[in-house]
């Protein structure tokens, strides 16, 4: 038996060398395809279930099994939704902070309205003894649309309400026009009392705008530190990061970036206008935000990310205490899977990054990757799983252990036979 448990453990070891890797500072992260052959994957987000929900532009959403690959269509719009080879289709999607209890989807997508392109936010209803959305509420249409700069990142947050991103839609102008829903940040009401309702705290009063002066928008996130990010594309020049305040003015379009023109001074001292974190020039086309705070890839750790599509690679931002000054940043993975998307994490600290292939508008491939730190090991990955006890544990020789070493490699039998290749950090 101990020979065998040998023979098992060399070849676990021969297989785990022969796996794609990266390498992030010091932590050497394995790379997985989850999912293959996708149609434009556009939004990605961990779900309750431990699946991965995500969106494709066509028209339709799926929760995927990070385990086997395997895809469940849970939505199909594609006749309601209008997309092309364009920027359009069914885009942003987030969860209700109470989804567990009300399974409350939200999505936006653009749709046909007399041959105008138009742009809705929705929610629908999860039944999970079907396995699919049902019940659309359509909350806010008659967006205007079109087949590029369209916004569409949603977030929820702590407070019962969801602010939305809208493009300029082409048409500049309306981004300083605070009667127009179009370039701007969008808030409203996700409470039992006021579903789709406009915030009675907007700054704007009867107005869903909560922040305009922006021309496309996709990237949003919630700190730990109660800072709200947003990343967005500017035309030539300019993409940027910036700090979203309510009833605050990003300036576009008279604004590209930093208030560095004399045009742009006058209009900035005028306007109170907050300038970005960064800003890139040429520009590299950034796409989605979240932070990352988990120890397994610790040279991620408290520092936010961004997917972006035209570098395409992923960018690291560290921030001052006060989460208010950008540090520093740092770029990885430059040219190594295409466009990246978007980004979700797993509670155990895995990455998953939606890649929109090589050239725009998102040729092929299109997949979901998996980049995690084998070497790593918490708490709850050695416990018992559901299905399956921890039995045994052995050394690199085969040997049996009373306990799991507080440092080095070592690996775990189950009750099903299986073995787990594990390290311990002290």
């Amino acid at each position: 038996m101990k020979k065998l448990k040998l023979i098992v453990i060399t070849i676990l070891l021969f297989c785990n060398s022969s796996i794609a890797q990266v390498t992030v500072g010091s932590t050497t992260l394995q790379v997985r395809e989850v999912i293959g052959n996708l149609n434009i994957p556009w939004e990605i987000k961990w779900g309750f279930d431990n699946y991965i929900w995500m969106t494709e532009r066509p028209g339709i959403v799926s929760r995927v099994n990070v385990e086997s690959g395997e895809k469940h269509v849970i939505l199909n719009i594609e006749d309601l939704v209008f997309s092309g080879n364009n920027e359009a289709g069914l885009l942003g999607m987030e969860f209700h902070p109470n989804f567990t209890e009300n399974h409350i989807l939200f999505l936006t997508y653009t749709y046909l309205q007399s041959g105008s392109i138009e742009e809705r936010i929705v929610a629908f209803t999860y039944n999970p003894i079907s396995d699919a959305l049902e019940n659309e509420q359509i909350l806010l249409d008659n967006i205007s649309g079109n087949t590029t700069h369209i916004g569409s990142r949603i977030l929820a947050l702590d407070d019962q309400t969801i602010l939305i991103s809208t493009g300029d839609a082409q048409d500049q102008s309306s981004s300083q026009d605070i009667n127009a829903l179009t370039g701007k940040i969008l808030r409203m009401d996700i409470s039992e009392d006021n579903f789709g309702g406009i915030p009675v705290d907007n700054p704007i009063p009867d107005s869903y705008v909560w922040s305009y002066g922006h021309r496309n928008a996709q990237g949003l996130e919630l700190a730990p530190n109660g800072i709200i990010y947003s990343s967005e594309h500017g035309p030539t020049s300019d993409d940027e990061l910036n700090i979203l305040v309510a009833n605050n003015n990003y300036g576009w379009p008279t604004v590209n970036g930093y208030c560095d023109s004399p045009t742009e001074n006058t209009f900035c001292e005028e306007n109170n206008i907050i300038e970005p974190l960064i800003a890139w020039t040429p520009t590299i086309a950034p796409s989605d935000i979240i932070w990352y705070d988990h120890p397994a890839i610790p040279e991620f750790q408290n520092s936010l990310l961004m997917t972006v599509l035209k570098a395409k690679m992923l960018v690291k931002f560290e921030f001052s205490e006060s989460g208010e000054e950008l540090i520093s940043t740092t770029n990885f993975f430059e040219e190594e899977w295409g466009r990246l998307r978007d980004i979700c994490i797993s509670p155990d600290g895995k990455i998953y990054l939606a890649t929109n292939g090589y050239f725009w508008p998102s040729e092929p491939p299109n997949e979901i990757i998996e980049l995690h730190n084998a070497n790593y090991i918490g708490v709850p990955e050695i416990q018992n799983q559901v299905d399956k006890q921890v039995i045994n544990y052995y050394n690199l020789f085969g040997e049996q252990l009373k306990t799991p070493p507080i440092q080095g490699v070592f690996f775990v039998e189950y009750s099903d036979g299986s073995l787990m290749k594990k390290v311990a950090i002290q």
